[in-house]
């Protein structure tokens, strides 16, 4: 298949898949310019027999049908085409840049609540898309969405799997067998069974929320013999409000669980909501209580504003080359060894190497928000197992400045990092902290702090 062009139009350039019902190919449009690359899924019936021929026939009239009826939601690939030749079977899709979820789900680094409960907002809010289409996905996991990479949004991919639902199971009424599809660990047991409903869906959403939060694939979960309930949340940091919606998701028996993606979204959306509703209270008072407040906290902060290590004192590093100086801990190692390829001047080491600041300057002429792009690539190009958590603004030296929080392995050890980037006319300064998962919260104040005293 490769090099062969379809309908004279798309050229096959690569393989980059097998699935359920045939082979996945990454493709260009020659028909228009770039970028153009799209996807071309090729139907493959195992054999020539008319009955199986119609069946596969069936299935990818069922595809096209489902990608077009979805329409042309920003977050569900768009349907180009879809082709017959003699007894070959071709979908044209929209090609999603980005990366799927098996990149932010590093296995055994169980990830922030908050990010965790943000990641199944996102896709639960594709799939309210989806659903009141009346449309089951039927295999939603990791693969199968993607961060695109332009905006950061969920993008739900592969409705390879979906079944059309064309009236609501009412009362003992059971759903029609079909073709049984799934993704071990995220397949609920009515869709094993081959009688997928919405709530089957929600379950595997529910699974990769599991797999978050406790760093463990849902295939290596325990489960109570009796009752099917999951065992997942003994020794893991979680709170109840969470766990709870979790384990509704996941519940057994699909009558047990949220029964439409909207209710799944607003159970959600009320743990995420913690604004307080504040009584009516007299301004002057109000103004009083703030400015007292901020006083409050301008002393405490005096108070404490020496560093936690090398008991308070401190040293100071000097760069003349580029009008640099930043405080730092009298015990942390310096290590001065420049690396003219990733910019590196500094590295701060703590004395047991379990923390380091690496400060790295290069020449960049475009804006903030485009380098703090361009530094998310290269994070999930080149930091092994390198998953974006958390972005940010912040002020660096009283410029403005951007974050990003991001896990990783270094060699066998499970990390996080801390990037803090500003911008001074054609330089762009990038400060690293980078620890053990284990470590990182321990000698993050003092990161912050040596941060907090550069001076540019």
């Amino acid at each position: 298949m490769i090099g062969r062009i379809i309908t004279a139009r798309y050229k096959i350039i690569e393989k980059i898949g097998n699935g359920s019902f045939g082979t996945t190919y990454l493709a260009i449009d020659t028909q228009i310019p770039e970028p153009n690359e799209c996807i071309v899924k090729h139907f493959t019936p195992l054999s020539t027999e008319p009955e199986l021929l119609k069946k596969s026939k069936e299935l990818f009239e069922r595809e096209a049908k489902t990608l077009n009826q979805l329409g042309k939601h920003p977050q569900i690939p768009m349907l180009l085409a879809h082709i017959q030749e003699n007894q070959d079977f071709f979908i044209v899709q929209e090609y999603i840049a980005g990366h799927d979820l098996t990149q932010e789900l590093p296995n055994n680094v169980p990830l922030n609540e908050d990010f965790v409960i943000k990641l199944i907002k996102e896709i639960i809010e594709v799939l309210v898309i989806i659903h009141e289409q009346e449309v089951i996905h039927r295999d939603l996991n990791p693969k199968n969405i993607r961060r695109r990479i332009t905006d950061k949004k969920i993008v739900i991919i592969d409705f390879g799997a979906v079944k059309e639902i064309s009236t609501q199971y009412v009362g003992n009424q059971q759903p029609q067998n079909g073709t049984i599809i799934g993704t071990p660990g995220y397949t609920p047991k009515e869709q094993a069974d081959g009688n997928p409903v919405f709530s089957s869906d929600i379950y595997a959403v529910g699974m990769i929320g599991i797999q978050a939060i406790t760093g463990i694939h849902p295939i290596n979960l325990s489960v109570d013999s009796r009752t099917g309930k999951l065992i997942w949340r003994n020794d893991i940091k979680v709170s109840n409000k969470l766990a709870d919606v979790l384990d509704k998701m996941v519940s057994y028996r699909h009558q047990d669980r949220y029964l439409t993606a909207k209710s799944a979204l607003t159970a959600l959306e009320n743990i995420s909501d913690k604004k307080l509703k504040l009584p009516k209270i007299n301004p002057l008072f109000l103004k009083v209580a703030f400015t007292g407040l901020i006083i409050t906290i301008a002393v405490v902060l005096f108070l404490n504003r020496r560093f936690p290590e090398c008991g308070g004192k401190l040293a100071t590093y000097q760069n003349t080359e580029y009008n640099l100086n930043i405080k730092y801990p009298e015990c942390w190692q310096r290590d001065e060894s420049a690396e003219p390829f990733s910019g590196k001047i500094l590295t701060l080491i703590q004395p047991q190497e379990n923390a380091k600041l690496i400060i790295s300057i290069s020449q960049y002429s475009g804006t903030l928000d485009n380098y703090q792009k361009l530094h998310i690539q290269d994070i999930e190009n080149h930091l092994e197992a390198g998953s974006v958590i958390e972005e940010g603004k912040t002020i660096v030296a009283n410029k403005p400045g951007r974050t990003i929080i991001a896990t990783g392995k270094n060699g066998d050890k499970n990390i996080k990092n801390f990037y803090v980037m500003t911008l001074r006319e054609n330089q762009a300064y990038i400060f690293t902290y980078s620890a053990t998962i284990a470590d990182y919260d321990k000698f993050l104040p003092t990161a912050e702090k040596m941060i907090q005293s550069l001076e540019l």
